[in-house]
């Protein structure tokens, strides 16, 4: 086992763990498997047998130990059935970076070979077609084919001050088509000088990186930044808290980087958005990349309270307490009952609230939230931060 995939932080940071099982109250999969095994502390117990099997005292003594195949298998299932969400981080009471340390033991998992198979698949697809669904990579504007009264450029332009970098589930998922149609309705409204890249933008890497493949996105962070640069832009947005998370820590540029919900704020504070008078009852879901990962949960909130009528109910567990809805870390792909039974809690909870409408800033909330509300049979109305903007806006 090759453990250069680690820091030297992470390597402590497993040493640190006390097995005190404060992790376990906040874990999501966890709370529908109570197994020991999947859960932060028992996936943490299993990476300190493997190192001390290859690199303690009797390895150093004796020669390291060959890790079983089934023990390898049974430990890349700890590890990939977890949605990234990083609440244990943030209740442990050592302080380990758990999200940071899941992601690196995905990268080791790789290179031994042993992760769920069907991820080769998104593997393939973000290489050679440059997006999720292995679909043709110019079709990542078709959503625009739905919308009436659009410029000759169709909002590809040569030269502009902002990209709006729609993102691959909002492009390709007719359920999240609303989310940058109804953003660029705003922006365009605005006046806002922008431009999409069309087939020219690229995943930006998450997915891959969420999945242990890390070292295959530079080719992906490389054209993504230059696309923008050629365009002559200072500024990207974007609607998608994964890829606002994964340019903010991945790339590395000196542009200037902006979540949908930091830019209308933004744009509200400068008075070139006001609202009209609406009663409505609203209760927000905090998507686990905008939030915990990314620190931002007053942009939302800021924008509900600027709007004259609206009733901002919060969910019993918000903010950095908020309860993943079941759509993060590829778990939708590795176990999809699991990811539906967390979202069917996430819905039991909004719906105790008395809101009318979630709101969320998140397209794959928004998909696993209407999706199995939609299976569950639950007249539940959701909708993306701004499509809830535009609707009204003055």
């Amino acid at each position: 086992m090759d453990l250069s995939k680690l820091s030297p932080k992470q390597l402590l940071e497993i040493d640190a763990c006390t097995r005190c099982g404060e992790c376990l109250r906040f874990c999501p999969i966890y709370s529908q498997k109570g197994e020991e095994g999947i859960n932060p502390r028992g996936k943490i117990q299993a990476i300190k047998k493997f190192i001390r099997a290859q690199y303690g005292l009797l390895a150093k003594l004796f020669g390291p130990r060959k890790l079983s195949e089934e023990d390898l298998k049974k430990f890349s299932e700890m590890v990939y059935r977890c949605t990234l969400c990083g609440e244990c981080g943030l209740q442990c009471p050592v302080s380990i970076d758990s999200r940071s340390l899941w992601l690196a033991l995905k990268e080791v998992l790789v290179d031994l070979g042993h992760y769920p198979k069907n991820i080769e698949l998104m593997k393939n697809n973000v290489l050679s077609k440059y997006n999720i669904s292995g679909e043709d990579n110019a079709l990542r504007v078709e959503w625009l084919e739905a919308m009436e009264g659009l410029p000759d450029h169709q909002y590809q332009k040569e030269k502009a001050e902002v990209v709006f970098f729609v993102g691959c589930v909002s492009s390709y998922y007719p359920m999240a088509h609303k989310i940058p149609q109804s953003f660029i309705r705003i922006l365009d409204r605005l006046k806002i000088d922008f431009t999409l890249l069309g087939g020219a933008e690229w995943c930006c890497g998450f997915p891959l990186i969420g999945a242990g493949f890390k070292k295959e996105v530079q080719k992906l962070i490389r054209h993504n930044i230059e696309g923008v640069k050629e365009k002559g832009a200072d500024s990207v947005i974007f609607s998608c808290p994964s890829c606002y998370h994964t340019w903010h820590e991945d790339y590395k540029t000196d542009l200037k980087l902006f979540d949908s919900t930091q830019f209308i704020l933004k744009l509200i504070q400068e008075g070139r958005i006001s609202f009209k008078e609406g009663r409505v009852k609203v209760t927000y879901h905090d998507p686990c990349d905008l939030g915990r990962a990314s620190g931002i949960y007053e942009a939302p909130r800021a924008i509900l309270r600027a709007m004259p009528g609206v009733e901002l109910v919060e969910l019993p567990n918000h903010a950095e307490k908020c309860k993943c809805c079941g759509g993060g870390g590829l778990l939708e792909m590795v176990d999809p009952e699991l990811g539906a039974a967390l979202a069917r809690e996430k819905i039991k909870e909004i719906q105790g609230t008395g809101a009318e409408l979630v709101v969320t800033s998140c397209q794959q909330c928004v998909r696993t939230i209407l999706s199995t509300s939609r299976r569950m049979k639950i007249p539940l109305k959701t909708s993306y931060i701004t499509e809830f903007v535009l609707k009204q806006m003055a």
